[in-house]
């Protein structure tokens, strides 16, 4: 397996000029955003040992369904010591693990974790949080891949269409969902790799599984070995709600409308803070009435009416989306928290509600964004005569500049089609002679003409789509470096997941990456990929 990295200018996707600022200042909002390595200080460690033992044994309890790698295994009991910290990174649970940023948190996780640990000298955990309580399931139920004609091809599980259920709740059926016909067409897709049906054993929901439940196993055995732990909200469940009560009683929403402007990522007036799951939905609550109401119900309850219910019953609750990096911080020994720009853009808005409930300010370590190629994305580009930035820059509709003629010299298509014309007009001499021999022969006559002048044109075309391809003006070479790249015109990593990859580059390439990963890094990073089949096509 070879790897090699690439480093280009984050512009290509553009920056937004409060990202800009935060990059350049390394803060936004009174939110930390750290540029090196040196410029995250060791925190003061909040947690007991007694919390410290509770959160081990229910990662521990939560992880029993199935394995762990080792050094997955040292992170679960050196998180019950107390000076233990950790990164957490997060995301949704994607159909296959898809999209494939969501492994590239994960990585950057376990990359920033070891390399802390090295410079305070202390144990620093890698922590995924697989947030199951999200309920968007048209968001997840599907995995774009990149089919043999190089076309998007959106592979969706049957039987799941968007509601109120969380996705630690959807459980998948063999029938009701199509299983095996998605897992075949899916083989199908990749067959000519030998490691297609490995891939598909791992990153393939099975039966009886949740979404949750799939993500946690297949992002445990991908990053397991370097160390990456999964935290189910369920497995926590009671310490999440307990902070949640906390921030509520607080009435949070001034706090937050105080830490808000023209450029945050989440109206607080309008965002559902808090949910209750309820025979199995999710139920919003946004301030209204006296504090806090259900929607298109009447009635509302006080804010310190709402915190004693969910200390009530601490399992029917969750946090929205601006609540929840306070409870996590409140729960967790967090040093570090990894996001892109729209979750730094709501870290920035806590500040107020984090200063009244006595939570640190939490460094926000921008995630790193990468593009993989392939050899064959390689060659074409070659053959086209683009660059990757030109490529990454165009959104998907990148074309090539069209080449100069040489010279008078018409095309071999041209050619054939000449000649197929040629060939239907002598023919077409004959048609006396044939008449002559039986009448009834002319218009058989005429038919076989236009066939071969049809059958030489055909032969034409073809020529000409070959000698596009090789050129790097067809449509095949089109599609690969555009769908490959910039697939749907968003970045890669948005849209394809590891797959298709891992199907033909296997597992290694993952840990490679990781050896290499810069834990901070501001620029685009390109990650050229190639086995040693391949290094002679390279």
């Amino acid at each position: 397996m070879k790897l090699r990295l690439e480093h280009l200018s984050a512009d290509l996707f553009g920056l937004d000029e409060d990202i800009r600022a935060a990059i350049s200042s390394g803060s936004l909002g009174g939110v930390p955003v750290p540029g090196r390595l040196e410029d995250l200080a060791r925190p003061s460690d909040r947690h007991d040992a007694g919390q410290r033992v509770l959160l081990a044994r229910a990662l521990t309890k939560g992880h029993a369904f199935h394995e762990l790698p080792g050094r997955a295994l040292t992170s679960l009991s050196v998180l019950a010591e107390e000076g233990t910290f950790c990164v957490v990174a997060g995301q949704q649970p994607g159909l296959c693990a898809s999209p494939f940023y969501s492994l590239y948190k994960g990585l950057q996780a376990c990359r920033l974790a070891t390399d802390l640990s090295r410079l305070w000298g202390c144990p620093v955990v890698p922590l995924f949080w697989n947030h199951g309580d999200d309920h968007d399931v048209a968001e997840v139920h599907h995995a774009h891949q990149l089919n043999r004609n190089l076309d998007l091809h959106k592979v969706k599980l049957a039987g799941l269409s968007s509601g109120r259920t969380p996705l630690s709740q959807v459980r998948f059926d063999e029938e009701l969902h199509s299983l095996g016909p998605t897992r075949a067409l899916l083989a199908q897709m990749y067959e000519e790799f030998e490691g297609t049906e490995a891939a598909l054993e791992l990153f393939f929901p099975r039966p009886g599984e949740s979404f949750a439940r799939a993500f946690t196993r297949t992002m445990s055995a991908l990053l397991g070995p370097m160390g990456l732990l999964l935290v189910e909200p369920d497995w926590i469940r009671p310490a999440l709600s307990s902070a949640l009560a906390d921030l509520i009683a607080l009435d949070p929403e001034p706090l937050l409308r105080e830490g808000s402007g023209p450029g945050s990522s989440i109206d607080p007036a309008q965002a559902a803070l808090v949910y209750q799951v309820q025979d199995g939905q999710r139920r919003a609550l946004r301030t209204g009435g006296e504090g806090f109401a259900f929607d298109k119900e009447p009635g509302s309850r006080t804010a310190a009416e709402l915190a004693a219910e969910i200390a009530g019953q601490p399992r029917d609750w969750s946090a929205g989306a601006l609540l929840r990096p306070l409870v996590q911080d409140a729960v967790l020994p967090v040093a570090a928290t990894i996001g892109g720009h729209g979750e730094l853009r709501y870290h920035a808005q806590l500040a107020p509600l984090r200063a009244a409930a006595g939570i640190p300010n939490t460094p926000f370590v921008l995630r790193i964004s990468l593009t993989l190629t392939d050899p064959e994305v390689r060659a074409a580009l070659e053959r086209a005569g683009a660059t990757l930035a030109d490529v990454l820059a165009a959104r998907g509709n990148w074309q090539p500049k069209e080449r100069p003629a040489t010279g008078d010299a018409p095309s071999l298509g041209a050619s054939l089609r000449k000649e197929a014309e040629l060939a239907a007009e002598r023919l077409r001499t004959m048609r006396q002679q044939i008449t002559d021999l039986q009448g009834n022969l002319a218009g058989n006559l005429e038919r076989t003409a236009r066939q071969v002048k049809a059958a030489i044109e055909k032969l034409a075309l073809k020529v000409e789509r070959v000698q596009a391809n090789q050129s790097g003006q067809g449509q095949r070479v089109l599609r690969r470096i555009n769908n490959s790249l910039r697939p749907l015109g968003q970045p890669q990593e948005r849209v394809l997941g590891p797959l298709q990859y891992c199907a033909r580059f296997g597992l290694d390439w993952i840990e490679d990456l990781y050896r290499e990963l810069p834990p901070i890094c501001f620029e685009h990073l390109v990650v050229h990929l190639a086995t040693d089949a391949d290094s002679s096509h390279d």
